[in-house]
């Protein structure tokens, strides 16, 4: 089923960039964002950018290339005519020019050594669809029409990074095994009828299990506050005569 999605994401993809330089001494970074080619397992689901995701954004968008997601080092930009981008069939490609900031030239040295190969970008979900498929094989992505924002090059982490050691620990002690919830967030990402009794009562268990973290609250009098106070007052002038 095709879906909109409001919220910004992050996707790594598994292109090398390129650098490249001229007499005059310019210097350029350059590479492509592939169509049709499937992402690693970014949690129970697979991402692939289809053909034309990114002609609109291309069209009509101020698409900034950055330093790893780093909007202090912004290496060139579209509107600038810095950054050039060409939707072609295989893939969005992009070449970058480089400033002559130090900091750009550490970026050009970087990649000409191959420590930062890898290329990500930002975008904003216009249209996707998903398919689920059965058994254990990951639920599938596809990204039909996107809101590109930026290209990161310089990148040497994916942008979907698991869920850290610790906090896995923390949903464990809780009784949440964090692999299912995500599997089945991913199969619920293909629609209700996506999702079996199983997959329901994942949700369950892990709601139950977070309810017993939730403070119960302290009952409320309906006895007016003054009524306590002159009893309280009461029960002292009872004291007091007693003690007399």
């Amino acid at each position: 089923m095709a879906g909109k999605n409001n919220g910004l994401s992050f996707c790594s993809v598994s292109s090398r960039v390129e650098v490249r330089s001229k007499d005059d001494g310019k210097k350029f970074i350059k590479g492509v964002i592939p169509y049709d080619k499937e992402s690693e397992n970014l949690g129970y689901f697979v991402e692939i950018i289809r053909k034309g995701a990114f002609s609109r954004s291309v069209k009509d968008g101020d698409i900034i290339c950055m330093w790893a997601h780093n909007s202090q080092y912004v290496l060139g930009r579209s509107s600038a005519k810095t950054l050039v981008l060409e939707d072609r069939d295989d893939g969005l490609h992009f070449e970058c020019e480089l400033s002559n900031a130090s900091w750009a030239s550490d970026v050009y040295e970087a990649i000409e050594r191959g420590d930062v190969p890898g290329v990500s970008f930002g975008f904003r979900v216009v249209q996707d669809k998903w398919t689920r498929f059965e058994g254990d094989q990951p639920s599938l992505r596809e990204l039909l029409d996107v809101d590109l924002f930026e290209i990161s090059v310089g990148v040497a982490f994916p942008a979907y990074p698991d869920a850290s050691a610790s906090t896995r620990e923390l949903f464990k002690e809780a009784g949440i095994d964090v692999d299912k919830v995500s599997a089945v967030l991913a199969r619920a990402k293909c629609g209700n009828d996506c999702l079996n009794e199983d997959d329901v009562m994942v949700f369950r268990n892990a709601i139950s299990s977070l309810e017993k973290f939730i403070p119960v609250p302290k009952p409320v009098s309906s006895e007016p506050a003054y009524l306590g106070r002159a009893r309280e007052i009461e029960i002292l002038e009872a004291e007091t005569t007693i003690g007399d």
